[in-house]
């Protein structure tokens, strides 16, 4: 088991040659994340893949529905904590012991996060059943993702990509077996579930065992309100996992079915933004109180951004005649849907870069404004386009969202490096 960093190099340097070590090592860790992202999301896409071709359209958008009432609720829970004790435990301003306690202390309050999630699940889902196995799935995202980020703050990204591979890995023999064995329509909620909790459980053993006693919630209160403007960002992000529910009510189950079928397989696709989130973050924490090599660190980033946008656009050319070979002939008007959601996720990967330089130079709230104004206008425009014209005119409410935050962003992120280029000089 790995202690401590996977390198001892430094992410700031100002030597010619250390810098180029430098990029070579982000660029590295980018890629190994990336490669593990890929192959997580692979499996989930062929999770989706098993489990749809054994149900019908309007189960899977039922399914899909509850699937991201169980995100959102996950992320209403957390409410930021995650990604600031990622933050700080990468900085060094908060020890890991110190993180974990936290983590514990919320986790008192996880029955806050499953009873009304099974609750709408149950109301929701194709069956009973069903629904009772995915009010559960909130919960099980929460534990693999705090893990997963106290892992990533500390640099052991391998261990932290052993854990979601190995739990995908799980959830797709899961639905394998299930639909074989005849229970197609609870195979899927099933395998989801496991394949967090795997992830989860490993991710506690990679960690070790905690060595500070939970504090008491009173403690902790003045994390939780710190992680608040982190966490309404967070909540503005998943709260595009609306956009399907949405699309059920302006198209129906079909429409909704068909949406969520060219999401679902468009989400391996952006494995190399996610990565850039997830490697940036801790990497540009490091930096964060040297102006000079921030901004240097910082162009590193934009500047993989605009190579990685090419990916989605890759996508939406080559999506749409490969969809029906892989879901069938049932699924072939989810094409055009992929096409258009992929034009979208171009604007987002360029997002990825803004949202955590902001984040990292303390403006949480900026960027929760800006994801929040954007996706609020873009769920609105899918709602109404999906009356107008199914799902197909749906996506283009994704596109909408991603571009009014690109445009909010970036005219932040020039202001507030200006003001500390400004600072620096008086």
């Amino acid at each position: 088991m790995e202690s401590g960093t996977e390198s001892g190099t430094e992410p700031t340097t100002h030597a010619p040659g250390r810098a180029r070590r430098a990029i070579g090592l982000l660029i590295g860790r980018l890629a190994g994340v990336a490669g593990a992202l890929a192959a997580g999301q692979v499996i989930i896409g062929l999770m989706y893949v098993v489990g749809a071709r054994a149900i019908t359209p309007a189960t899977l958008g039922l399914i899909a529905t509850c699937v991201a009432i169980g995100t959102i609720a996950a992320t209403v829970f957390d409410a930021g904590l995650i990604a600031l004790l990622t933050r700080e435990v990468a900085a060094g301003a908060v020890d890991l012991d110190r993180a974990r306690g936290v983590v514990r202390a919320k986790r008192r309050l996880s029955w806050v996060l499953v009873l009304p999630t099974t609750a709408a699940c149950v109301v929701i889902a194709p069956t009973p059943a069903s629904g009772v196995v995915l009010g559960f799935l909130g919960l099980a995202m929460w534990e693999a993702q705090s893990r997963n980020g106290l892992l990533r703050a500390q640099e052991r990204f391998t261990v932290a990509a052993t854990a979601q591979v190995t739990g995908r890995a799980l959830g797709l023999v899961t639905v394998l077996v299930l639909v074989l064995a005849g229970a197609p329509v609870i195979a899927l909620p099933i395998a989801l579930v496991l394949a967090f909790a795997l992830e989860a459980a490993l991710g506690r053993y990679f960690l070790g065992s905690a060595r500070v006693p939970t504090p008491g919630q009173r403690e902790v209160w003045g994390l939780y309100r710190e992680a608040f403007s982190y966490g309404l960002a967070s909540l503005a992000a998943s709260a595009q996992q609306l956009d399907t529910p949405l699309v059920a009510l302006g198209a129906g189950p079909v429409g909704a079915g068909l949406y969520a079928a060219a999401g679902r397989l468009l989400g391996p696709l952006g494995f190399f933004a996610t990565a850039l989130g997830l490697v940036g973050a801790p990497w540009l924490a490091r930096a964060r109180d040297d102006e000079p090599a921030l901004r240097g660190e910082e162009r590193r980033v934009v500047g993989l951004a605009l190579l990685l946008a090419a990916v989605p656009l890759l996508a939406a050319v080559l999506g749409p005649p490969l969809l029906p070979l892989v879901l069938g002939e049932q699924y072939a008007t989810s094409g055009p849907v992929l096409a258009v959601l992929a034009v979208g996720s171009v604007f987002s990967t360029l997002n990825q870069p803004l949202a955590i330089m902001l984040q990292n130079r303390g403006h949480q709230r900026t960027t929760a404004v800006a994801i929040t104004i954007g996706l609020g206008l873009g769920l609105v425009s899918t709602w109404v386009l999906a009356i107008l014209g199914g799902a197909v005119w749906a996506a283009a409410g994704f596109v909408l969202s991603q571009v009014v935050i690109l445009v909010h962003l970036a005219i932040a992120a020039r202001r507030v490096r200006g003001r500390a280029v400004a600072s620096r000089a008086a």
